[in-house]
């Protein structure tokens, strides 16, 4: 009875949260605009066979040629999935789990936060349902297919809790799960966390404030070790985009300019649809959640008659209230003059992203609702919850259900689909154009006279064994990139990647000339300085996360 006790209730949300995955409970994959999730889970695999860690490179992408995808793309859900598939399941079935895991978690955070903070499991246990029934998580999965994106809803919660319960109890364990939260935020989606960390920082200094700035080297600290977590991967990003193209991000589909959301469609829509946004004639949710905004704001004006009886409970849910109002601001078309200054905000390419943002505030506001509803909080509670559910649960399910194995989508027109889609984002910078045609499984000859004997691709290498009758020119079947070194019979020659010979526009394929005689060459990805300090750092932090978990488990026992 104990043990039910402490856990009912998260049993009770993981049932309730049944109707949102349930589409997902069976045989066979669905349709998604960005239709990479599989692919990408089953690259990474092909790191994970090659002990390539932390992966940075995949083979296939690029129509063939190799892509640099997990140097600039968060790896983590990923990660996870290809661990999921080393277990035996279906890489299609991998994706499924994962958005699964995302509500669920998502909720399970979401219910960790507002019960701590108001020490109320009721008010917990509604805002993590409207946190799932709530149009965007729709479309996030059903249509969108965005598994980063809504992977990164799990931690903003969890974060905000863990950075509550650090300046509250000065814990070791919470200083630690707070920078190992920060870590797989910034791993999972770049993007979210470049607009949900003002959010945490502000959240943080106000309870800093109120605590009279007690633990606040604890929050450093942890913030310290989440940044340094996620090196391998921030530091790239950060310093070696000028070796890829990422012009096609900011231009056509992908101008943040088209995609405002006017105030109809954020307040009051309830139109459903499987569209992309930017096309008037296309629908696609993009609002708030009518229960949830209206309820957000009944507990800002709650608030207002409660501020003497509970002056700090107000004063939260009036920041909490100020800060969804400026994120819904950010969506609207009136803040482009604040887009247009700040030019790191246009790789959002979508204004609407900050819906991740205003949804959990609101819903974290739905707690605060139903707290100072005093003995209404139940039936309050009951009422709100059916309704999102009744009203949003009918936007749980795919536009389509395909009855195919992973067998079907890695071959055929389905496989070359994959190879191409967004073929621009992250192309190397020596190919002036993505290429039009596969790649070749072997080198090929441009002049002389050369055979290949054989030759075998690996996630970020190739090798194989050519004889070379005459002098001859050897270009592989792989874009050139910074850290790419060739070695013939084991010592490291110079490479050229200009020899367009054959192609209407440069790829920048990696190349290099041979004399007479039998060689063994192969080629490989190696770390720049960049990349290296990156991986130092990352394990390092790892390192220190470790040693200090088992001292504090030490003084435990």
């Amino acid at each position: 009875m104990v043990k039910f006790k402490k856990f009912g209730w998260y049993l009770l949300l993981v049932v309730l949260t049944l109707p949102s995955i349930w589409s997902l409970m069976k045989p066979g994959y669905f349709s998604m605009q960005d239709d990479l999730q599989a692919f990408r889970v089953q690259q990474m695999n092909n790191c994970f066979e090659d002990f390539q860690i932390p992966c940075r490179w995949i083979p296939d992408a690029g129509y063939g040629y190799g892509y640099p995808q997990f140097n600039y793309y968060p790896p983590t859900p990923y990660y996870v999935g290809a661990i999921l598939h080393r277990f035996g399941i279906q890489y299609i079935d991998t994706v499924k789990i994962l958005f699964i895991a995302g509500y669920l978690l998502s909720a399970l955070t979401m219910f960790l936060l507002v019960s701590e903070l108001l020490k109320n499991k009721w008010a917990g246990f509604v805002s993590a349902v409207l946190y799932t029934y709530i149009p965007y998580k729709a479309v996030e999965v059903y249509v969108r297919g965005a598994l980063s994106e809504f992977w990164a809803q799990i931690f903003f919660p969890l974060i905000f809790y863990l950075i509550y319960k650090v300046i509250k109890t000065n814990k070791t364990s919470f200083v630690l799960l707070l920078g190992m939260a920060i870590g797989l935020l910034t791993t999972t989606h770049t993007l979210m966390t470049l607009i949900f960390a003002p959010v945490a920082v502000i959240w943080a200094l106000y309870w800093l404030y109120l605590e009279k700035w007690k633990n606040l080297v604890k929050i450093i600290w942890a913030g310290l070790l989440g940044l340094g977590i996620s090196a391998f991967y921030l530091l790239p990003v950060a310093f070696e985009r000028q070796f890829v193209h990422i012009e096609s991000m900011l231009s056509g589909y992908f101008d943040y300019r088209a995609h405002f959301v006017s105030l109809q469609k954020l307040f009051i829509s309830t139109e459903w649809g499987y569209g992309s946004s930017g096309f008037p004639n296309e629908k696609l949710n993009l609002s708030l959640g009518i229960v949830q905004w209206v309820v957000g704001l009944g507990a800002g004006i709650l608030s207002v008659f409660n501020f003497k009886k509970n002056k700090v409970l107000s004063l939260t849910t009036f920041y909490i209230l100020l800060t969804t109002m400026f994120s819904i601001f950010m969506i609207h078309m009136k803040s482009s003059f604040i887009w247009a200054k700040l030019p790191f905000l246009w790789y959002m390419q979508f204004p609407w992203r900050f819906l991740a943002i205003s949804i959990f505030l609101l819903c974290l506001l739905a707690g605060y609702f139903i707290y100072q509803s005093g003995k209404y909080k139940y039936i309050l509670g009951m009422a709100v919850i059916i309704i999102a559910i009744l009203t949003n649960i009918s936007f749980f399910v795919p536009k389509d259900w395909l009855n195919i194995t992973d067998r079907d989508k890695f071959s055929g027109v389905s496989w070359q689909k994959q190879m191409t889609i967004s073929i621009f984002d992250y192309l190397p910078k020596s190919a002036s154009l993505p290429p039009i045609n596969e790649a070749p499984a072997i080198p090929e000859i441009m002049d002389g006279k050369a055979k290949v004997l054989e030759y075998k691709k690996g996630s970020d290498f190739q090798y194989g064994v050519i004889n070379v009758e005459e002098d001859a020119s050897i270009r592989l079947p792989l874009f050139d990139f910074p850290g790419m070194v060739v070695r013939v019979d084991g010592k490291k020659i110079e490479h050229y990647n200009n020899d367009c010979r054959g192609h209407d526009f440069c790829y920048g394929l990696i190349s290099f000339k041979l004399p007479k005689g039998e060689y063994k060459i192969e080629v490989e990805l190696t770390d720049t300085p960049v990349r290296r300090l990156g991986n130092y750092i990352t394990l390092i932090s790892i390192i220190i996360l470790v040693v200090l978990l088992i001292k504090k488990n030490g003084k435990n026992t």
